[in-house]
């Protein structure tokens, strides 16, 4: 079983456990919006934000985040997930839309540099063991080994009392060389933190917004990259709207930029 996609740089060809997974699905390439698949009863593709070194003009990196339509009629992809949660299919569905963006990412100009992944919360408490393991296969499908990719998770989403399922997740995705980034962190479970040990932090819009115009929040967000640092996180500012947060960001310290200021979400179609 097998489907080649031909695309504007060449042809893809979807993997085999993903086609496992989901045999009625069709996949298919557009001028408009790059690589698309129908699956359970949605057009579904992605959109890719660029990912900047300090100096906002290096990209380093790209974040896939998916984009579901039903007869064209957008809807939001927290809808799109309870869906599919709904329907019992949750695990074999984000595993559906990290491979979409690996192809699509691979299709782009920017298939050297790294790709960011989102990995839905319940996928961490839900799945016992062996985190990352097909997905690890598919990206040896499409030539590429878990290291080319940052899996971002979003641990504030986890329930205390399911903490060792994330530290037991995390630990599993990190011993097949994925690396791991917590995203929108900005409260202070230092404890989990130190727990997860993340590659990457991915600091809360809310943080830059609010140095904007206060100098005391200008500090503080210096002093956490810091102190980040001082655990051997690397720190990516997201949400960055203005010249002005981009300046604040800069002065931070952090080793890298992402916001709509720098590069708003793209389709595949709009690198080309």
């Amino acid at each position: 079983m097998s489907a080649t996609i031909h695309h504007a740089s060449g042809t893809l060809h979807v993997p085999e456990d993903t086609l496992a997974d989901w045999p009625s699905a069709q996949f298919a390439y557009t001028k408009e919006r790059g690589i698309v698949v129908k699956a359970l009863g949605l057009e579904l593709t992605s959109v890719f934000q660029a990912i900047f070194a300090v100096d906002a003009q290096t990209i380093i990196g790209e974040e896939g985040l998916l984009r579901a339509s039903i007869r064209r009629k957008a809807i939001s992809p927290e809808e799109v997930f309870k869906s599919a949660s709904r329907g019992e299919c949750l695990v074999a569905f984000d595993r559906l839309c990290r491979s979409l963006h690996l192809m699509n990412h691979l299709a782009g100009p920017q298939k050297g540099q790294t790709l960011f992944l989102n990995v839905h919360p319940e996928l961490l408490i839900t799945v016992e063991k062996q985190h990352g393991e097909t997905f690890e296969r598919i990206l040896q499908d499409q030539g590429l080994k878990p290291g080319n990719v940052v899996l971002e998770i979003i641990e504030a989403a986890i329930p205390d009392a399911q903490e060792a399922d994330l530290i037991r997740a995390v630990r599993n995705y990190r011993q097949r060389g994925y690396r791991i980034a917590l995203d929108d962190y900005g409260h202070a479970n230092l404890s989990r933190l130190l727990s997860l040990a993340p590659e990457i932090v991915k600091l809360d819009k809310a943080l830059i917004h609010a140095a904007e115009g206060n100098s005391k929040a200008q500090r503080l967000l210096s002093q956490l990259v810091e102190m980040l640092h001082g655990i051997e996180s690397q720190v990516v500012i997201e949400g960055i709207e203005s010249a002005k947060q981009l300046a604040i960001a800069k002065e931070s310290g952090a080793d890298f930029l992402q916001g709509y200021f720098l590069a708003e979400p793209k389709y595949l179609n709009k690198h080309l």
